[in-house]
């Protein structure tokens, strides 16, 4: 970001970012073919497998490049483990620990400066899934995190806020539900399947497309040979 001078007034232009990202597994690479080509994407599997990171990067890239107008972030508000109570501030303030793995991925690939402008023009939105009925998303790119989370009302009530040229995409892992007997995600897809839905898709990752480190591969095996 560069300020200078024009008589009294000071003008800051902001550059818009360069954003290179490429795919590091096919199943990444599948999932950018389908944001590409649907309107609406279930990105479903083991953690650290890039489903938040392929899907938050691309969305930088349609931001900055005018493709979207704004991008919506929302998320299952269900805490991993004891709630540390109620969090003091605005409705943001309250939803930014919520969405942090989404915000880090569009600050990092946008910068700061122009994440931080973007958001003061309403152009990156932290939404309530609690407040999402009743609003419709037009040129937009909703991203919808712990996904698995979610109940089949509160699925019926997100999947039909899809506006015009907008995209929506439900990211989860079913094996890390925090409530018993939920699974509202998998019925969703196995419904799409069931009725054909054009301009949806599925993408599944598994436990050999993890990429964050040798450690957390090893972790989620574990567990998921454990059934945990």
């Amino acid at each position: 970001m560069i300020r200078y001078t024009v008589g009294k007034a000071n003008v800051t232009k902001l550059h818009k970012p360069q954003i290179n990202f490429s795919p590091k597994t096919a199943q990444q690479a599948e999932l950018l073919h389908e944001l590409k080509n649907n309107n609406l994407i279930v990105a479903m599997g083991p953690a650290g497998t890039g489903k938040t990171f392929t899907a938050c990067s691309q969305a930088a890239i349609w931001l900055v490049g005018g493709h979207i107008d704004r991008v919506v972030l929302a998320r299952a508000n269900v805490p991993t483990g004891k709630s540390l109570g109620a969090i003091p501030g605005t409705l943001e303030e309250k939803l930014e620990p919520w969405v942090l793995p989404m915000t880090d991925v569009l600050r990092n690939q946008m910068g700061k400066a122009y994440y931080d402008h973007a958001v003061s023009k309403g152009k990156i939105e932290t939404v309530a899934l609690e407040t999402i009925r009743g609003r419709s998303f037009d040129n937009a790119m909703i991203l919808i995190d712990e996904a698995q989370q979610l109940t089949m009302d509160e699925l019926k009530a997100i999947t039909t806020r899809i506006g015009e040229n907008s995209v929506l995409v439900l990211m989860g892992d079913p094996k890390q539900t925090d409530k018993v007997n939920l699974t509202g995600l998998v019925e969703f897809t196995l419904l799409l399947s069931k009725h054909n839905i054009n301009g949806t898709a599925l993408v599944e990752f598994h436990l050999d497309d993890i990429v964050r480190s040798d450690t957390c591969a090893n972790m989620v095996r574990m567990f998921y040979k454990e059934g945990l």
